[in-house]
């Protein structure tokens, strides 16, 4: 019985440490961070770039990412986006702000990496109509989220922006294996004679 007790607490600490590796951290700014490097054996960069981009360009709804740096040469993609996020309320179901973020993908031969970070909050307001809308004089960095919102609420945001990561991560997973359609070429039309029949 002993033994089963240590083998079932040696399981759930791996299971934890494993669980941790995949988690929003700090960086070198303070900032939350959610960051991974991924292997891809035998792609080159110049490969790995090009599905970067089309990621960026396809994967999202227009308007929901703006691309804002593009360097091939030196391999390195960067866009900004955002999304909403509700309140804790499930019955309610009300907006309970708009989370921006910056997004940056960084390609070498064989390997890429990719990292969410620059998380800020705008919360929604009501307007004189009723209407949800967000509040364009207040936002501030998630860093800061513990001062100025709720205990509960800054868990569920936090607990929102990494699930948000963790699905865009997988997406950009996918976009990664996959080859990217080739560019459609402008076929030169054939030079007709009226004169002979």
């Amino acid at each position: 019985m002993k033994n089963i007790f240590i083998a079932l607490i040696c399981i759930l600490s791996a299971k934890n440490v494993i669980a941790q590796k995949d988690t929003l951290a700090f960086d070198e700014r303070n900032k939350y961070i959610y960051y991974q490097t991924v292997d891809q054996p035998g792609l080159s960069k110049d490969t790995l770039y090009g599905r970067g981009l089309y990621f960026m360009h396809k994967a999202y709804p227009k308007g929901k990412l703006k691309i804002t740096k593009t360097d091939e040469t030196q391999g390195v993609l960067s866009g900004e986006g955002s999304f909403v996020v509700s309140k804790r309320s499930l019955l309610s179901g009300s907006p309970g702000g708009e989370i921006s973020y910056s997004l940056r993908i960084e390609v070498k031969d064989s390997k890429y990496r990719y990292w969410f970070t620059d998380f800020k909050f705008t919360p929604y307001k009501r307007d004189r109509y009723g209407m949800e809308i967000l509040d364009p004089g207040i936002t501030f960095p998630m860093e800061e989220a513990k001062s100025k919102l709720e205990k509960r609420d800054v868990a569920v945001y936090l607990d929102k922006i990494l699930n948000y990561s963790r699905q865009n991560g997988a997406v950009l997973k996918s976009y990664m294996l996959k080859t990217a359609p080739a560019k459609k070429t402008i076929q030169e039309l054939k030079k007709i004679s009226t004169k002979d029949w």
